[in-house]
């Protein structure tokens, strides 16, 4: 029988891969006041984060003291790295599977949410013209991490037209407009550029605000595990060269307006 969960407007999604006391630390900071839907995806760690988030999934009250919404959690343990896009991909279709969310919020899991960060990505779909919306790496402007626990967004709003997908949140009309990611570019690289590509190509917008503050320790998937690096490595040229072929240059030089210009 297929898992199906009460409506949750949202859904988070965390792919990780090893990094488990990042994850943690990603966890204590969720805070929203829509009902979530929490959507733990393990990519192959080696390092306890499968046993971890097994054990989450049996505890559904287990965030409960970080927002008034008791989330659901639902746990996808796979025994490989299936990529970057295919770990997205896999979340949303959770996501809409399980808890038929409406928003889907993807964020690495070495990244420290500002309270108020996920609610200000949502209220950005009020304008129809954007399908996604990311928050601002403020890592450079705190003296510690936890900083970002009490930093002050700014009350103007400015939007930036260079989404930070480290930490993203995409709406229904995004999937229905322009799909789901490219599962070609693999294991990472490319496949952000790619997405953001094809939505200004269906003439829609994709915005960074700077309402939604985080903190990003930065790649540490890759630069703790060296294994994982080499891997990455050769994907960020091999999705290269696929990204030129696919759009007739790289980020910011393409040509084509449809895939392989045909």
């Amino acid at each position: 029988m297929a898992i199906k969960m009460e409506k949750k407007e949202l859904s988070i999604i965390l792919p990780v891969l090893n990094c488990l006391n990042y994850t943690k630390g990603f966890l204590r900071t969720i805070k929203t006041g829509r009902r979530y839907g929490l959507i733990l995806i393990n990519n192959g760690s080696t390092d306890g984060t499968a046993d971890y988030f097994s054990r989450l999934g049996s505890r559904p009250d287990v965030f409960v003291k970080n927002s008034d919404k008791n989330p659901g959690i639902f746990v996808k343990n796979f025994d490989k790295n299936i990529g970057v896009a295919a770990a997205w991909n896999y979340g949303i279709k959770a996501a809409y599977r399980i808890f038929n969310s409406d928003y889907f919020f993807i964020a690495n899991n070495d990244i420290l949410l500002s309270p108020v960060a996920i609610d200000n990505l949502i209220a950005l779909f009020s304008n129809p013209s954007i399908v996604l919306s990311s928050g601002d790496d403020v890592s450079g402007r705190v003296v510690a991490p936890d900083d970002v626990l009490t930093f002050l967004a700014p009350s103007r709003e400015k939007l930036k037209p260079h989404p930070d997908f480290s930490c993203f949140m995409l709406c229904k009309k995004a999937i229905a407009r322009i799909g789901f990611f490219d599962e070609n570019f693999y294991p990472a690289y490319f496949e952000d550029n790619d997405y953001h590509y094809r939505i200004k190509l269906a003439g829609l917008r994709a915005v960074k605000t700077n309402r939604a503050p985080y903190f990003h320790f930065g790649s540490r998937t890759i630069r703790e595990n060296e294994d994982i690096r080499e891997v990455s490595n050769a994907g960020y040229l091999a999705n290269r060269d696929y990204y030129a072929k696919k759009w007739g240059g790289l980020p910011g030089k393409e040509k084509y307006k449809t895939p392989f210009g045909k």
